[in-house]
């Protein structure tokens, strides 16, 4: 895990759910659970050209056991993991 300055990025599967089922552990220790997840708020993402209809959308985390996979939120707002070469939506964050 390598700390970096980012100002428009993807979050992490630990930022996102303050735990970890698929992404390396070592996440836990360097990052921390934004307050907007942790108060409850959903993880549910939309199309930005279809606003009803939720998107699956993906996270930074690497899947620890296989390198040809990263951890996603499924359109339902659970965690999930797929082939890096699957479609998904982004949801960045980014500095204020």
């Amino acid at each position: 895990v390598t700390a970096t300055t980012d100002y428009v990025f993807l979050l992490s599967e630990y930022e996102v759910f303050g735990s970890i089922s698929y992404a390396n552990a070592n996440e836990k220790s360097k990052q921390a659970q934004y307050a907007y997840y942790s108060a409850g708020n959903s993880k549910v993402k939309y199309n930005h050209s279809a606003t009803s209809t939720a998107v699956a959308w993906w996270l930074r985390s690497p899947r620890a056991s296989s390198s040809s996979y990263f951890v996603f939120v499924l359109s339902v707002g659970t965690v999930s993991n797929s082939y890096a070469s699957s479609s998904r939506g982004v949801a960045p964050g980014f500095c204020v």
